[in-house]
């Protein structure tokens, strides 16, 4: 099952926060074209080259066929002109200026392709006082306030966080203006701030403390979602995540320490997890990780073995849910690419198996 075949796609975008959302709907069975310059996007050569382009190229463009046109030439224009006269989705990620400086201005759009849908994204949208700011994942995130959800000094997560959220909120936004199109049979203009996709991101759990506007922060909601620290093992680590007063007594259980309950009760119930893993924490230590999945699992108690990439890849739920598929990738060999997280009617989405868009040569 292909669920967006017959959708077609043009993106004229870099890096990731919108090759990344197209490359979702392209998964999801839609023909998606790349529009790069003719020496290709910027992201071909972040780190190490594999044929014509790095890893980190190839992640975020798999099945996407590649055009190579010279945006600043009014002959490129054209050319992409050709390709969204019958287009149902245009995405970009260009500052707002950059657009009309091309000629494709909302008006040159909606005149000319009034059936046509364009997904933009910019780092804090296309109006107000930072619009035509440089914006990447690094300084968004910066001034989401997640680098500093704790006390002290900045902390910067091991990942593109904003790019990502930023793709995945512009797919989701492509796809909601399709059924609004169904429906109306109107194009659309829509705009993504990475800014406000962060922000809406995080407002299910890390800013939820605040949203009492004449209150002061509660901290305390923070404290709740933050979640469970993993714990050493005898050959690694794992994570414990009881929720209820069941979960909790099976996890003192589990670990010998089942007549201990209404000792940790009288510590306070905000004392509960920490007078819990004092208990049970040297204990942890006694049995590998393995032991220790299998019993908690048999006591029906939340917990995971903490696995690197490497361990992840090959588990065998990740195998069983073939989540990597893999391929034959130019310039590469066997190139392992995830698959869409997602099943349709019990089957993983057809795609149509393309390589990332292989760079002409000169």
């Amino acid at each position: 099952m292909r669920p967006l075949e017959g959708v077609k796609v043009v993106e004229a975008a870099a890096y990731i926060s919108i090759p990344f959302g197209a490359m979702a709907l392209a998964d999801l069975g839609a023909d998606v074209i790349k529009v790069e310059p003719p020496r290709g996007e910027t992201y071909r050569h972040f780190g190490p080259q594999y044929g014509t382009s790095s890893l980190a190229y190839k992640a975020v463009n798999q099945n996407k066929r590649g055009v190579f046109i010279d945006l600043k030439a009014p002959e490129g224009i054209a050319q992409l002109k050709e390709l969204l006269a019958d287009a149902d989705l245009f995405m970009t990620n260009w500052r707002p200026t950059v657009a009309p400086s091309l000629g494709l201005t909302d008006e040159v759009i909606r005149t000319e392709f009034p059936q046509l849908i364009w997904v933009r994204v910019s780092g804090y949208g296309p109006t107000g006082p930072m619009a035509n700011m440089p914006a990447y994942d690094g300084i968004v995130q910066s001034r989401s306030g997640l680098m500093r959800m704790e006390p002290g000094e900045p902390q910067v997560p091991t990942n593109l966080l904003a790019d990502k959220v930023s793709a995945m909120t512009a797919a989701q936004t492509a796809t909601a203006a399709l059924l609004a199109r169904h429906r109306t049979g109107k194009g659309a203009i829509c705009d993504v701030s990475m800014l406000d996709a962060l922000a809406y991101f995080a407002g299910a759990d890390f800013s939820a403390g605040h949203r009492i506007v004449d209150n002061d922060p509660d901290l305390r909601v923070y404290g709740q979602i933050k979640g469970t620290s993993p714990m050493p093992t005898a050959d690694g680590w794992i994570t414990l995540s009881p929720v209820t007063g069941r979960q909790l007594r099976a996890c003192l259980a589990a670990t010998g320490f089942g007549d201990s309950w209404d000792e940790i009760l009288a510590g306070g119930k905000a004392n509960i997890w920490a007078n819990c893993t004092a208990k049970f924490g040297k204990r942890l230590t006694e049995e590998t990780t393995e032991f220790w999945e299998r019993a908690f699992r048999d006591a029906d108690v939340p917990a995971g073995a903490v696995m690197t990439l490497e361990q992840h890849i090959n588990d065998a739920q990740t195998l069983h849910n073939e989540t990597y598929e893999v391929t034959n990738e130019p310039g590469v060999g066997h190139y392992r690419r995830v698959q869409y997280p997602a099943w349709f009617n019990g089957s993983k989405p057809e795609t149509a198996g393309l390589v990332s868009p292989q760079l002409e040569a000169p």
